[in-house]
């Protein structure tokens, strides 16, 4: 069994993709210790001496960092990467600004994941509890012994709903409060739940990163998935039944007019 920290730098602890993948790696049997870092959105503001002292103490025990990062959010992402990296703790950085701009983020970080992660980085954590090679693990960059591998991405996961649920079991969870790592309380939600029902987008405008994504995964498969209602809406009632503060589902969708008629009648009913 791995023990894998996820970090998220995002400025709402929502986060479901860093959740699904702490979900996918219990799953598989590692253990996941899950930490929300969120600070205001003035992007200057970094992390203090003693906030990254405070996740290093917290982190100690863990065999492997993963850490997701928009654009805006690099400049705390590389704290942690250096935090860790110095104290010679494995560091996985993954998310949007990694995938969109993996040159830039590789010059930071000696292993990077490019694209849908789920796969990967349980691949990622099997191997490295049994001591095995990781240079040929596909959608993973990796800087090792002098040498630098950088490997294509797999084929996205064409059916969603196989993924494990996002991850809120929060009992386990804990997030950056005044200063402070302090265990997860539903209210740090908000009343509020970030929620994508699919993936993907059918369009690739030169202006947009799906530009960026179409350009990765030609030949893959189709980019645009979408969760089956049945998965949704059990999703949904799971969420509400577990934290009875939730007023809103922000379904965070780039297109989500843009499905089979049947799915919208369905849902709406």
């Amino acid at each position: 069994m791995m023990k894998v920290t996820l970090i998220s730098t995002s400025t709402f602890p929502s986060d479901q993709g860093l959740r699904t993948l702490s979900a996918c790696l219990e799953r598989e049997g590692h253990e996941v210790l899950m930490i929300f870092l969120p600070l205001v959105e003035d992007y200057t503001r970094k992390y203090s001496e003693s906030e990254l002292n405070e996740i290093s103490e917290k982190t100690k025990e863990s065999h492997l960092v993963g850490i997701g990062s928009m654009e805006s959010t690099t400049g705390r992402a590389k704290q942690l990467i250096d935090l860790f990296q110095k104290k010679g703790v494995p560091v996985l950085w993954g998310g949007p600004h990694a995938t969109f701009f993996p040159e830039k983020c590789f010059e930071i970080c000696d292993m990077i994941v490019v694209g849908e992660a789920e796969d990967a980085i349980i691949e990622i954590a099997n191997k490295m509890e049994k001591n095995q090679d990781l240079s040929k693990v596909l959608n993973l960059w990796l800087r090792k012994n002098g040498k630098e591998y950088k490997n294509p991405v797999r084929a996205p996961a064409n059916n969603l709903d196989v993924l494990a649920h996002p991850d809120y079991e929060i009992e386990d969870q804990w997030i950056l409060e005044k200063g402070n790592l302090v265990p997860f309380r539903e209210e740090h939600l908000s009343g509020m739940i970030f929620f994508q029902t699919e993936r993907g987008c059918p369009q690739a405008c030169s202006y947009c990163t799906n530009n960026i994504l179409r350009a990765l995964y030609k030949g893959k498969g189709d980019l645009l998935r979408t969760h089956s209602v049945d998965y949704v809406i059990e999703e949904f009632k799971r969420l509400k039944n577990k934290f009875p503060s939730i007023k809103v589902f922000d379904i965070r969708d780039e297109t989500i007019t843009v499905r089979k008629l049947d799915w919208l009648r369905e849902f709406s009913k």
